[in-house]
């Protein structure tokens, strides 16, 4: 596999806000390979000891969501952020070549980079892997579908991983091919 969808869900939406779920999955755009599958619910009160921070108006968004969303990324906060940052790590080690994928990476990615940041881990995304999910729906035609639960991070990020694979088989091509510079 050399794909990893990643999906976030925090209480801010600029870089050193809380991560509240990691969702992520492995797969292959060319083949529609789906592999591992990564979620982790962090606790927040290790995410605001980290120095992360929270935001008034998403705090407000989130009480708009749906009783399972909110249910789903919030009552199970197991994991503290350092560790949820460590295994996300391990599981893009076995991703090769890496092609990190996100709706949009001027999200989740900066997010993500200024948590590891925090926690003093090294950032395991070099930016030429970035690409972006919105790019290509647009330029293929295609709508990811909801799979599951809205706003969870996993099945957001499987949603947002079968939807790229449709974008690869809609654009009639191999576009992985091509050449990053």
């Amino acid at each position: 596999m050399n794909d990893l969808m990643i999906d976030l869900e925090t209480l801010g939406i600029r870089p050193g806000s809380i991560i509240a779920s990691i969702g992520a999955v492995e797969f292959n755009a060319e083949t529609g390979a789906i592999g591992r599958l990564f979620y982790a619910n962090v606790n927040l009160d290790s995410a605001e000891r980290a120095g992360l921070t929270m935001d008034v108006s998403t705090v407000k968004w989130w009480m708009k969501q749906s009783d399972e969303a909110r249910e789903t990324t919030f009552t199970k906060g197991d994991k503290s952020i350092d560790l949820a940052l460590a295994e996300l790590s391990h599981l893009a080690e076995g991703v090769s070549p890496l092609r990190i994928w996100a709706h949009s990476p001027s999200f989740d990615l900066v997010l993500l980079e200024a948590a590891y940041r925090l926690v003093d881990l090294p950032f395991p995304f070099p930016f030429p892997r970035a690409r972006d999910t919105r790019t290509i729906f647009d330029l293929a035609g295609v709508k990811p579908e909801n799979l599951g639960i809205a706003h969870n991070a996993l099945d957001d990020a499987i949603a947002q991983a079968s939807a790229v694979i449709d974008a690869y088989r809609a654009l009639g091509k191999n576009v992985a091919q091509e050449q990053e510079n």
